[in-house]
């Protein structure tokens, strides 16, 4: 796969980058990839069986992602054999494949046995390559892999799998970047990613603890007991993430230690999916996330951005579904709410249409999106704040105001009889006539 990877290069920036710009890009290809998801989109450089088990093929494409964004890596640094120009030795197929694998392990703990191959990656020999691959592959399989399968359906297993893929980006840029290996760069970034794992288990144990059904609690605490167990973590990584998971301070304390920007979308993101992949929202949750964003100094708008944008991906990106979903529940993440907002939406349609009518642009945007086409980033940003106002103005919508918002939109998509209006909505208003997309048909 790491070869696979390796034969199609990515293509170089046409100038120098600096290291801010070049951690923004990484930022934003962890984004689009997905893997600041903890899944991936499909790769092309990925060949599975036709019997391959969809979690199996997760996996492939998750670990195909890290190698991808680490060759990113290596281009966005114009590193010898990922820019252009260069001689062919360090251009070769081969030599990247050694480095791009090296990287992999120094994010496995395997720095100084991986630093002769980034070095010297042409004149590498094979046993040596062999034996890191070995290392690489043991660690990735038995760590994101479970019994069950893997990708569980578990959030604290894709939390764990984004930490793993920053982690990797990170030490990319800084080898690549330097032109060589760095033991003690890799410690610092293995420290790092363990202080955001132990981070990640006291926010999901903290949404855990939340829940207002006690059996389900017992089933989130049980599936985070369960992927740590899976991971034979060494002794001291064991005991700092079983403390966070058996004692999780409150948000307010956790965000204390958060302090980039990059790692409040982190900490946020997670807590969101976790709370959308359990296939329900309660009070409690939303309050969880509303305090969290707080103490981040985060406000609802951008909290309703980051979901739109989870939303867009799964969208785009219907296979990766699958690192979120339970092997029996096999619908997408807007539909982790359709039972319950459904039938707050049904229950209220007459005042939802009654604001929607009031609110013009909101109901020609809806109907545009409703007809299949997209929205630009700016009528997202529109729709994103009326459909706030419009959770504020109905109570039994309240509770998706903030951070919800556009949490609305896919269901409101979905649930809206355009066919089925009211008449009070179809009369012309004072303005031009606003034209509704056709009716569905059923199963469309």
């Amino acid at each position: 796969m790491v070869g696979a990877v390796a034969s199609r290069p990515p293509v170089a920036p046409p100038r120098r980058l600096g290291p801010s710009e070049r951690r923004l890009r990484l930022e934003a290809l962890l984004r689009s990839s997905g893997l600041s998801y903890g899944t991936g989109t499909v790769d092309p450089a990925v060949e599975m069986a036709a019997g391959a088990r969809p979690g199996e093929r997760a996996f492939a494409h998750f670990v195909a992602g890290i190698v991808r964004l680490c060759a990113e890596a290596a281009a966005l640094c114009l590193a010898p054999g990922f820019a252009p120009d260069e001689v062919p030795r360090t251009a070769s197929v081969a030599a990247r494949r050694n480095q791009l694998l090296a990287v992999l392990a120094a994010a496995s703990g395997h720095a100084r046995a991986a630093r002769p191959l980034f070095a010297d990656p042409a004149g590498a020999p094979e046993a040596l390559t062999q034996r890191i691959a070995g290392r690489v592959a043991a660690r990735l399989s038995r760590r994101y892999l479970t019994l069950g399968g893997p990708f569980s359906g578990l959030p604290l297993l894709h939390g764990l799998c984004a930490v793993e893929a920053r982690s990797c980006g990170t030490l990319a840029l800084a080898f690549f970047g330097r032109r060589r290996l760095s033991p003690p760069c890799a410690r610092l970034v293995e420290n790092s990613a363990l202080r955001l794992r132990v981070l990640l288990v006291e926010l999901l144990a903290g949404l855990a603890a939340v829940q207002k059904s006690p059996p389900l609690e017992i089933d989130m605490r049980r599936g985070m007991d369960q992927v740590l167990r899976a991971q034979r973590l060494p002794a001291r990584e064991n005991r700092l993430l079983r403390r966070a998971l058996d004692a999780p301070p409150p948000p307010e304390a956790v965000a204390q230690g958060i302090t980039s920007p990059a790692l409040r979308r982190f900490a946020l993101e997670q807590v969101l999916l976790a709370a959308l992949a359990d296939r329900s929202l309660d009070e409690g949750e939303v309050a969880f996330v509303e305090r969290l964003a707080a103490a981040l100094g985060v406000d609802a708008q951008e909290v309703a951005l980051l979901e739109i944008e989870a939303d867009d991906f799964y969208r785009k990106n219907r296979d990766a579904l699958v690192a979120l979903q339970l092997a029996e529940t096999p619908e997408g993440l807007p539909h982790a709410l359709t039972t319950r907002l459904g039938e707050l939406v049904l229950d209220n349609l007459d005042r939802i249409l009654q604001e929607i009518r009031e609110t013009g642009e909101l109901a020609q945007l809806l109907a545009k999106a409703s007809a299949g086409n997209s929205l630009t980033s700016e009528e997202k940003g529109k729709v994103r704040e009326q459909l706030i106002d419009l959770a504020k103005a109905i109570p039994a919508l309240a509770v998706f105001a903030a951070p919800g918002g556009m949490l609305l939109l896919p269901i409101l998509l979905k649930l809206l009889p355009f066919n089925l209006l009211p008449s009070s909505f179809v009369d012309p208003p004072a303005g031009p006539p606003l034209r509704l997309p056709p009716a569905r048909r059923s199963g469309s």
